[in-house]
């Protein structure tokens, strides 16, 4: 009884929330208001410390239930009032159109993009399962949680989901449970007019415990699931069968999808419901039953609270570093760097060197490639593969599965008390950009180590040359791209990272350069003068691999008197941020500016004098050997040293 009258009230007040803002999607909410009811019962969240590490993890990966989540929250007494919920999808609101974290308390994840949720949430289970194992002393568990999911049909149709499942079985992550709000609509209609598969066998077939409850109004039901799910070997899914807009006039029909119920209708589901309380008041009973189940997670609080002090008293020292966790960020790699020549610059194994040094220091330090390890070098040495077998392992075997990769990763660092990363082509960030775009607007913490950045990979041809996926990164707010032109700015790129705490590109060449003095403190202003010359007759801005091509030219001018200043544009975003000032110092447009970059973007044309003093690509690649696609495209130190002697001469 008092779990049908909770689930209404949900129901009711989801509706209202929608109604009163005239948007959002009612039908999740009617359909799994006993789902979302029953996982914040089972869950151990506790709203008055909604963020201690060893609680579970709730992700809603179907994220347009979002006036649902913010009823129970709400209702479980987390810092949700009710003017916040009559005030949903409202600007600069808490109770946001799908949910936000840091902005609504509860809410682990941002989620909304479909599928990416289910990634999170096995990201967030990788993260417990590693450091369940690090800490587990017999009993004593100072980590030791479940990550609940809560799905629909349109999530499991992407791609991103059907990889992270695939990743979730392989790895048997058992704490992981996700409940599946089968309605069999989306927003077109029936499910089947697109999606005829059958879901059981695809779950069995790729390792997962399933179970099904099949009267989705039954939290009894729904209960029982998850404690069975509980005690499974493998990660489990919940096959709970609903019907969408239940209690409304457009039950069962892809109307009710993301049409709010008028006045009427919400009469109308009131009396389906026989369910009369006023509008956002919660039944006397339902508040009586709820405090009793705060008090439950109260205890459970208390109870884990009397295992860390039994923990710090026996393990004194794994206590420490356990309360240090967060800590991790807390890093100076300014002691690594040197102003010794390097024998050339070798993007990918500076790349490994300084990954493990920063994994020495950093014991929870963990990621991985998209199957190319061996190729990006981007891998930490003296560690194996974490497995099933053996959760020690740092490095993750993604397989060729970029998106759910970069949306693992996103829930491993949401975790918190672990740094994570991951690795592959540059070309192929295209796969992942969705998980990137997630990354930064979370303002989330994820090391993207992307190599082959340029068209001098070469005879893979375009496929594989990278030429617009930079433009595209450094489109996107709230993220840092960084292409380094030696050991001391890779330095400087993963400090960056630690100093921001925030995500980080870092962009680096497969083939070998000649060697750049680069400077590990001059980085951080985001560009600095490689070469300056009291005549300059130009400056050329030039990043990554172009900077030494740059070089080079500036040696055939010279030659012929012609005098330039080398600016290595080491991160775009970082030099925005300098004051206006030091930003005039170095491009000084009372001289020309050029501006050389093998990709496509456009960015230049806010430095650059002209069009016709951006060097720059305006096509995909080509395939052939590196030098011949190079000199086809004009990278070449003549091609360049050329173009700046014209330009100059037609100037004067």
């Amino acid at each position: 009884m008092i779990n049908n009258l909770t689930s209404n009230y949900l129901r009711v007040t989801s509706a209202l929330q929608i109604k009163t803002a005239n948007s959002g999607h009612p039908g999740v909410c009617l359909g799994a208001a006993p789902i979302v009811f029953s996982i914040y019962k089972n869950a151990l969240v506790n709203s008055k410390n909604p963020n201690f590490l060893n609680r579970d993890r709730v992700v809603f990966s179907a994220g347009h239930a979002s006036a649902l989540i913010y009823s129970c929250l709400n209702l479980f007494g987390f810092d949700i009032s009710t003017d916040d919920l009559k005030n949903f999808r409202q600007i600069h609101s808490i109770t946001s159109g799908h949910p936000e974290v840091n902005v609504a308390p509860g809410v682990d994840v941002s989620t909304g993009p479909l599928g990416q949720g289910i990634a999170n949430a096995v990201g967030l289970a990788i993260a417990e399962e590693f450091l369940r194992n690090k800490f587990e002393k017999g009993s004593l568990k100072p980590i030791d949680h479940y990550t609940y999911c809560f799905t629909g049909d349109g999530c499991l149709m992407e791609g991103v989901a059907q990889e992270a499942i695939s990743i979730a079985g392989n790895l048997k992550l058992n704490k992981l449970i996700m409940l599946y709000d089968k309605n069999d609509i989306t927003i077109e209609g029936e499910l089947n007019l697109a999606n005829r598969e059958d879901v059981k066998a695809k779950f069995t077939a790729c390792g997962w415990n399933v179970l099904e409850v099949l009267n989705g109004n039954s939290v009894a039901d729904i209960d029982e699931a998850i404690l069975k799910a509980k005690q499974s070997t493998k990660p489990t899914v919940i096959i709970v069968k609903t019907k969408i807009g239940f209690g409304s006039d457009l039950v069962g029909s892809n109307k009710v999808h993301g049409k709010p119920l008028n006045e009427d209708q919400i009469n109308i589901l009131r009396q389906n419901l026989n369910y009369f309380v006023p509008d956002w008041k919660i039944p006397e009973d339902v508040v009586n039953y709820v405090n009793q189940l705060n008090l439950q997670k109260n205890e459970q609080l208390k109870n884990y609270e009397l295992v860390l002090d039994e923990y710090k008293r026996k393990f004194p020292n794994l206590y420490k570093e356990f309360v240090e966790l967060n800590n991790y960020f807390n890093v100076d790699l300014s002691s690594l760097a040197s102003d010794e020549i390097e024998d050339g610059f070798d993007g990918r194994e500076e790349g490994h060197k300084v990954l493990n040094l920063v994994g020495e220091m950093i014991p929870n330090l963990i990621g991985g490639c998209a199957d190319v390890a061996p190729s990006t070098k981007m891998f930490l040495k003296n560690t194996e593969y974490f497995s099933y077998l053996n959760k020690n392992g740092r490095n993750i075997p993604y397989g060729i599965r970029e998106h759910s990769m970069g949306s693992i990763s996103n829930g491993i660092s949401l975790h918190s008390g672990i740094i994570s990363y991951c690795s592959t082509f540059f070309a192929f960030a295209n796969y992942m950009t969705p998980a990137i775009r997630m990354s930064a607007l979370m303002k989330n913490p994820v090391l993207y180590l992307f190599t082959h950045d340029s068209i001098s990979v070469g005879e893979d041809g375009p496929t594989h040359q990278s030429t617009e996926q930079i433009a595209t990164l450094r489109s996107m707010p709230d993220i840092y791209v960084t292409r380094p032109t030696g050991r001391n700015e890779i330095l400087a790129a993963f400090q960056l990272f630690f100093n921001k705490k925030m995500p980080v590109a870092i962009l680096l060449p497969r083939q070998k350069l000649n060697y750049v003095k680069n400077n590990f403190n001059n980085s951080f202003n985001g560009a600095y003068f490689i070469s300056k010359n009291k005549n300059s007759q130009a400056t050329v801005i030039a990043t990554g691999s172009e900077v030494s091509l740059v070089l080079e030219a500036q040696k055939i001018l010279k030659e012929k008197n012609i005098n330039i200043n080398v600016v290595n544009m080491f991160c775009v975003e970082l030099f925005e941020e300098q004051d206006k000032k030091y930003k005039q110092e170095i491009i000084n447009k009372n001289n020309p500016v050029f501006c050389v970059e093998a990709s496509t973007d456009n960015i230049w044309f806010k430095y650059a004098t002209s069009e016709d003093t951006i060097i720059k690509l305006n096509s995909f690649g080509l395939s052939g050997k590196a030098e011949q696609v190079c000199s086809h495209f004009g990278f070449t130190p003549e091609a360049v040293a050329e173009k700046i002697e014209k330009y100059l001469s037609s100037q004067k």
